[in-house]
């Protein structure tokens, strides 16, 4: 089982720096991690599409009409760190272009895309280390290794040498999880009630 504090622990270890007990001990480590853990991982999710990581899901339409530019307004997804790509339901290998920005007389952040009924895969936040891939936690383990080494250690060239161990993870990271199934596309049944 897989917890914050061993991910945190890996990447102490890589720096050669005795494990924390608990992120609320007093000391400089556990404010480190708890200042970097959160930026890191969701930096890390973004880098790939991980397959515990993939959602497909229809978009919440905010506005029924398109714009000047025949744009329809939809809410980003509240969990998403990085939309990979809009589809159509009823031609779903086909993706659609869109664009990502913020409505301030809406206060959130929107995509603007031509279709009625768009569909988004994207990557979303997960904060439930238990749904971590291993690949995923050696690489997010080295990636925090990585962000506190200087600070940590005041080594530099450690910090390129994990670095460079992060880079061949994630790489080995992608070539496995591409034989995985990124997303479940969904059958054309799922789409029959869409319009």
């Amino acid at each position: 089982m897989i917890s914050k504090i061993r991910i945190c622990n890996l990447a102490l270890a890589q720096l050669g720096q005795a494990p924390i007990s608990s992120l609320e001990q007093e000391d400089e480590k556990a404010r480190r991690l708890n200042l970097f853990y959160e930026p890191v991982r969701d930096e890390v999710l973004r880098t790939h599409n991980w397959a515990f990581a993939g959602v497909s899901e229809p978009l919440a339409l905010l506005e029924k009409e398109a714009d000047g530019e025949g744009l329809f307004t939809y809410k980003y997804p509240v969990e998403a760190l990085f939309i990979r790509r809009v589809f159509e339901p009823k031609d779903s290998h086909c993706a659609l272009p869109f664009k990502e920005r913020f409505r301030a007389d809406l206060h959130c952040r929107v995509l603007g895309i031509s279709s009625r009924a768009a569909y988004a895969e994207y990557t979303r936040r997960i904060t439930d280390e238990n749904l971590f891939d291993p690949a995923f936690v050696k690489s997010f383990s080295l990636a925090l290794a990585c962000d506190l080494a200087v600070a940590l250690t005041g080594d530099a060239q450690l910090a390129s040498q994990i670095l460079q161990k992060y880079t061949l993870s994630l790489d080995e990271a992608r070539r496995s999880n591409m034989t995985e199934n990124f997303l479940q596309v969904p059958s054309e049944d799922a789409f029959s009630g869409v319009r």
